[in-house]
């Protein structure tokens, strides 16, 4: 076979594979999902994408760069002992592979996607076949039980970020609900030493202070909801609301609501769940060694997944309703 040929081979399966690969990515899912729903031709490759989309990807990588290296060990025996023959056919086969093999289909399935797809999977789920024993062998020598576990988890999340983000683009939902079911992903990692706010920021009452200072640190502070405490801040006995004051003018601390207790690494939606089930509005953080370290209310968990709630104390920008 001359080396004419063989590059031109190596080049077609080339960009049959990046054309694949491109089309791929650039195609959304929730035409992928109807493909394979409807159990068009090709579907099964269509499902495999959807359930692991780098193992088809890893395929395409590998073909091509099997077929590379092919190349060049065909074009270094073939011109042997001819130093300048060799450096034209490299030079050649370069110019090739660079505008066909990768330019051109690049450009096609990023243009045409759902058209090109079809013609290009059957190739590709063949490489997939021969490369995949292959591919699992390296995971298993490289990743681990526990590195795949991880990666999984990533590929999920990402996949998600990735259909909510098409679906806006197909007409199906808004930003607004991307946004909230992004940050609902998002709430499941977060911890409380993300949300809460400061020892040296918070606001509180002490259990001795006069009906007409307590009126006056509520008025003054932008918190609808203020820790009282006894001695010092590492001793919170329970909260006040501004409604107290109103409603009890003379004596505003006579009756406190309870507080819930929280430490620095719970999980933000455990910390949701138990202060709903208990119904309070407000958690104290405690370090190890018992002392408050900050606290979280109610309110800014919710706001971790929905975005910020405006309320009486914010300032509202002219023109905002």
């Amino acid at each position: 076979m001359s080396a004419l040929v063989t590059t031109l081979i190596v080049v077609t399966v080339v960009g049959v594979l990046t054309g694949a690969a491109t089309a791929l990515r650039s195609v959304s899912r929730i035409w992928l999902r109807h493909w394979a729903e409807q159990r068009m031709a090709g579907h099964g490759t269509a499902t495999l994408y959807l359930e692991r989309p780098q193992r088809l990807l890893l395929a395409a990588g590998t073909g091509i760069a099997g077929a590379v290296f092919w190349l060049g060990a065909l074009l270094g025996l073939h011109e042997a002992g001819r130093p300048g023959g060799l450096l034209s056919a490299v030079v050649v086969a370069v110019l090739l592979l660079l505008v066909i093999g990768q330019l051109v289909p690049r450009a096609i399935a990023r243009r045409w996607p759902s058209q090109v797809l079809p013609l290009l999977l059957p190739m590709l789920r063949v490489v997939e076949g021969l490369v995949s024993p292959l591919a699992s062998a390296a995971l298993r020598v490289v990743g681990g039980r526990r590195g795949v576990s991880a990666g999984a988890a990533a590929d999920a999340a990402d996949s998600l970020e990735d259909l909510l983000r098409e679906g806006e683009i197909e007409g199906v939902g808004v930003p607004a609900e991307r946004a909230i079911i992004s940050g609902v992903v998002a709430f499941g990692d977060r911890r409380v030493h993300d949300v809460m706010t400061p020892r040296s920021d918070i606001v509180a009452i002490e259990r001795g202070a006069a009906a007409d200072e307590v009126a006056r640190i509520v008025s003054q502070s932008k918190f609808s909801r203020l820790p009282v405490y006894e001695h010092s801040l590492d001793h919170v006995v329970g909260l006040i609301t501004s409604w107290d004051v109103i409603a009890r003018p003379e004596a505003p601390l006579r009756t406190l609501r309870g507080v819930a207790g929280a430490v620095p690494d719970e999980p933000c939606h455990a910390l949701m769940g138990r202060m709903l089930r208990e119904r309070r509005h407000l958690a104290v953080v405690r370090g190890a060694a018992g002392e408050t370290l900050g606290l979280v209310t109610l309110e800014d968990l919710v706001e971790e997944f929905v975005g910020d709630i405006h309320d009486e104390h914010d300032e509202f920008i002219a023109g905002d309703r």
